[in-house]
């Protein structure tokens, strides 16, 4: 049992770690597309053809758009991750929200998160993190279990 309170609480600095990053990556990611977004829109071709500055207020238009909407993909991403690490730090219910968190981290992570979803449904498979996280009785014991104080 020991061994599985150290893997939640490490589960749960890593989310943390890897929400932080989300949220820093979709700053980025929302800032970039808007910058080229706001220099087509504003800086048109030379050419001067009416087309072809239409086209490029319409195409930094789209950037806009798509910057915005990953912008806001990731920055939830992120915060449901920081939500996460809560849960796996205090391991009182959300046990099916992390989970599909692992799930989706695992899909959508790259390495990184390749690793950490891997991990963590190692970690949440196990009958006495999922008696953790119900607050029932360890398998094998007759004693409930209490939640330890985070540290």
């Amino acid at each position: 049992m020991e061994k599985d309170l150290e893997h939640l609480k490490l589960l749960g600095i890593f989310h943390y770690i890897w929400g932080a990053l989300s949220l820093i990556g979709g700053i980025f990611i929302g800032g970039y597309f808007l910058v080229i977004g706001v220099i087509l829109m504003n800086n048109p071709p030379t050419s001067s053809a009416s087309e072809d500055s239409g086209t490029a207020s319409m195409a930094g238009g789209i950037l806009i758009g798509v910057g915005v909407v990953l912008f806001l993909i990731v920055v939830v991403y992120g915060i449901l991750t920081l939500m996460a690490g809560g849960k796996y730090r205090k391991h009182q219910g959300g046990y099916w929200y992390c989970f599909i968190l692992a799930i989706v981290t695992l899909v959508i992570g790259g390495i990184p998160g390749i690793v950490l979803g891997i991990f963590s449904l190692i970690v949440l498979s196990r009958d006495s993190v999922k008696a953790l996280f119900r607050g029932q009785a360890l398998p094998g014991t007759g004693s409930m279990v209490a939640t330890p104080p985070i540290s």
